[in-house]
């Protein structure tokens, strides 16, 4: 596979954080015709682009320029309090000192692109900004032909559904964050090339496959782990698609395995381990309750701790201390049944 050289970025929900305003100024205009504003939850699930279209669905009786005036009006007084998204920055500097060419790609109207561009003194990082962009499929494929770009050594970072079609129809890769508009289910459910959290991750993907993009798998480790009563911890994460499972993570460079179970759960939970047995190793490629596409080996454990005073860090959201039976009960993801199912017929001595 190529490597990638040349990179073309949304704006809204990928570089900046404008979802409140761009609500508000929308929900003005549903106020205007009579209908009921939208709730953050709801605009979430049922905004989308190109947004011709979305207006089409819900306002069939309203003409596109006027819908564009009472937006346009209602946005320009609440876009001063745009402010950048975490990384953002770090992530168009990152570009510039690699010398890879950055491309804009947005519906964002130009006025309010030269405003906000303006006041963060975010525009020249931009080789080209194609904004006002209804349709990013038919803009796109301009964009490749205008700068002579190889769509196999490009990549187009967004936060819709809309911009992994985009990336598609123009055979360049897609990158997905989970930043702005659209849901890690939408997100999944289009099926991009790469899918992080935030930009900070794409600059590490793209620091690490400076050569070829591919991935090696990742070796990883985790434990079930049993409290003095005999009962297994269970996780939930939104790494997981919010589904239980046990604790682990990444090996490092020169670190044993067993070293890298303490201290990922150690990090994930504050708890000590002893009696750590080796249990199984599963191929896990592309599990698809995982939040991106991975491809992992898993090294698994059990282990005892002697407390029961877990402290969560920031990637898990809750834990239970379950017996066995219990945890069959629960929606576990994929490898985590499985070791459930091997330490059943495996039992501890």
């Amino acid at each position: 596979m190529s490597q990638i050289r040349n990179v073309i970025l949304d704006w809204s929900g990928t570089l900046v954080d404008d979802f409140n305003p761009v609500l508000e100024a929308t929900n003005e205009i549903f106020k205007h015709y009579g209908k009921d504003p939208f709730s953050a939850e709801d605009f979430r699930e049922k905004f989308y682009l190109p947004f011709p279209d979305f207006y089409k669905e819900y306002l069939p009786e309203s003409a596109l320029p006027e819908l564009d005036h009472h937006y346009h009006t209602a946005f320009k007084l609440l876009q001063t309090g745009i402010v950048p998204l975490p990384h953002a920055l770090d992530f168009l500097e990152y570009l510039q000192e690699r010398q890879m060419p950055a491309f804009l790609l947005s519906t964002i109207h130009h006025e309010h692109f030269e405003a906000q561009g303006g006041r963060l003194g975010w525009k020249k990082y931009f080789k080209h900004a194609y904004v006002q962009a209804l349709d990013k499929r038919k803009v796109i494929m301009h964009l490749l032909a205008e700068h002579d770009l190889d769509a196999s050594e490009t990549i187009f970072i967004g936060d819709m559904i809309h911009d992994i079609d985009t990336a598609r129809h123009a055979g360049v890769m897609s990158c997905a964050v989970l930043t702005g508009y659209d849901s890690l289910q939408k997100l999944k459910g289009a099926n991009p090339d790469l899918l992080f959290r935030n930009l900070s991750e794409v600059q590490n993907y793209l620091e690490r496959h400076r050569g070829a993009l591919t991935d090696p798998p990742i070796p990883t480790v985790g434990a079930m782990i049993f409290n003095s009563q005999g009962e297994a911890l269970m996780i939930k994460t939104h790494k997981w698609s919010h589904k239980w499972g046990i604790p682990g993570g990444k090996i490092k460079l020169n670190e044993k395995s067993e070293d890298a179970l303490r201290r990922e759960i150690r990090e994930e939970t504050g708890l000590e381990l002893v009696d750590i047995c080796f249990q199984m190793v599963q191929d896990c490629i592309e599990p698809p309750e995982f939040y991106k596409k991975a491809h992992f080996l898993l090294l698994n454990y059990t282990a005892v701790s002697t407390s029961m005073d877990v402290t969560l860090n920031d990637e898990a959201e809750n834990y239970r201390w379950v017996s066995l039976d219990e945890a069959e009960k629960l929606d576990l993801n994929g490898p985590t049944r499985i070791l459930l199912d091997h330490v059943r017929s495996h039992p501890r001595r």
